[in-house]
């Protein structure tokens, strides 16, 4: 059976917000607040224990540090330990995607259990849709929950995240904005793949470009094609075809111009 997890609201995540945005991440690491009153859906699965959410908690940290924490690291690191912890958080957490879609599971798991996590990936920079879980694409964990589901590949000793590696940041946000995409795992690893073969990677168009346009097209048409009805295979192919004719459209519009990454 599933974990449940704590819930925090949008308006009491924003109170506690402005009261820890300011501080230091090592304050943050030691205030971390078990004892909070805990609020779950009332039915679905397993309330998570204290003893769970420490053990989350450590997991995530644990990553964390193998990429640098609590240190200033470069964008490279920081890249490199999102595409760790996608795989941490959805593993460690054992969450069905109903859960997983509840945006104050996440405001509770970014303020409450590890805001140390938070203030350190996006420092100096801030943004509240990285600690409040309204939207989930923009979130600092719940994005990440969902880019595992979806282009986790199951095999049989686990799942192989591999594909979360062939896109920066800014691409998959292009996949993952578009829920219609980035809701139907099948339909986004096909896309992701694509999106990372080298007709596109050794393209002369503005990588940026074409990751638009296409992402577009495949929106286009998902109101008039059953994708999940066709095998991965099927929609490879059908997604293939629409790079295809993106690249060509783009060539004849004239989209030349260095790479934006």
């Amino acid at each position: 059976m599933t974990t449940l997890y704590p819930r925090l609201s949008d308006a009491e995540g924003r109170i506690l917000l402005n009261r820890i945005q300011h501080q230091s991440i090592g304050t943050l690491a030691h205030d971390t607040l078990f004892d909070h009153p805990l609020i779950y859906a009332p039915t679905g699965g397993i309330p998570a224990r204290r003893e769970h959410l420490e053990a989350v908690a450590r997991a995530i940290r644990q990553c964390a540090k193998v990429h640098g924490y609590p240190d200033y690291v470069d964008k490279i690191t920081l890249g490199a330990f999102d595409r760790a912890l996608a795989a941490v958080v959805f593993e460690d957490t054992d969450m069905a995607p109903a859960e997983a879609a509840a945006p104050e599971v996440w405001t509770y798991m970014a303020i409450h259990l590890v805001p140390d996590i938070v203030m350190w990936r996006w420092r100096p920079k801030y943004n509240e849709k990285r600690w409040i879980g309204r939207g989930l694409v923009r979130h600092t964990f719940g994005r990440l929950w969902w880019q595992a589901y979806a282009l986790g590949v199951p095999t049989g000793d686990g799942r192989d995240y591999a594909l979360l590696d062939m896109l920066s940041e800014a691409d998959l946000n292009q996949v993952f904005e578009r829920r219609s995409i980035g809701g139907a795992p099948p339909l986004a690893r096909a896309l992701v793949a694509e999106l990372a073969d080298s007709r596109i990677t050794e393209s002369e168009l503005k990588r940026r470009d074409i990751v638009r346009d296409v992402t577009k097209r495949v929106c286009r048409l998902i109101p008039f094609t059953s994708f999940l009805a066709l095998d991965e295979q099927q929609i490879r192919m059908r997604i293939r075809g629409i790079v295809t004719e993106s690249l060509k459209a783009l060539i004849e519009k004239g989209s030349h111009a260095p790479d934006e990454r």
